[in-house]
């Protein structure tokens, strides 16, 4: 075997085993915070911008249904919120939107829920 045949093999060999894998490469992302921003209950029209503490993760890949969002946020100790989701519908470099579940004071007070997880790629 000839130089040149044998890398023209090994090429062949690299084309059949890695076929366009840039091209499927997706993006994937994941957030973690310790510091919520703000939160709208829609039930009782209140809004938060102030918080005791609170905790986020997310991970997804871009452009596809594969994603996990959950969070927590304590308004005061006597009031926190937490959001899981359950279901997705698209994701994109910023967002997840899909069906959220949300507890207030830990009474489920929206099940499937639609909404969104937005401003992910925000600078911290």
């Amino acid at each position: 075997m000839t130089k040149s045949t044998l890398r023209l093999c090994l090429l062949f060999t690299a084309l059949v085993l890695f076929p366009a894998t840039a091209a499927m490469a997706q993006s994937t992302h994941n957030v973690w915070s310790t510091s919520p921003l703000y939160l709208i209950d829609a039930q009782t029209g209140a809004t938060y911008s102030s918080f005791l503490s609170g905790n986020a993760s997310a991970a997804w890949t871009q452009g596809t249904t594969s994603a996990y969002f959950h969070a927590v946020a304590v308004v005061t100790t006597s009031l926190n919120y937490d959001f899981a989701l359950v279901s997705v519908t698209s994701t994109n470099g910023d967002e997840i939107d899909g069906l959220y579940d949300i507890r207030r004071n830990g009474t489920l007070v929206c099940t499937g829920c639609v909404g969104k997880a937005y401003g992910l790629s925000g600078a911290v």
